[in-house]
């Protein structure tokens, strides 16, 4: 059963399939998209919209990275202590 976050992320790509994805709409999956790259799920499939703006906007891509790097440390240091 796919957690409430990931549930919404999967109405919220079905409700706007034929909307382009820009900085602001990629932005508002990161939190969500960002903990589930940490598990290591495939952005590409969970969110292919999002995912294709990463791949071509070096900014988002940038800041998404950043973000995937911190809660991969956080979980790290969780396990850790």
């Amino acid at each position: 059963m796919p957690s409430d976050r990931l549930k919404k992320l999967i109405d919220c790509l079905h409700d706007n399939h034929d909307a382009g994805c820009d900085c602001a709409a990629a932005y508002k999956e990161f939190e969500c998209l960002a903990e589930q790259a940490v598990r290591g799920v495939d952005i590409h499939e969970l969110l292919p919209r999002v995912a294709l703006h990463l791949d071509l906007c070096s900014d988002c891509r940038e800041e998404f990275e950043a973000l995937v790097s911190i809660l991969g440390e956080d979980n790290e240091h969780r396990v850790n202590e």
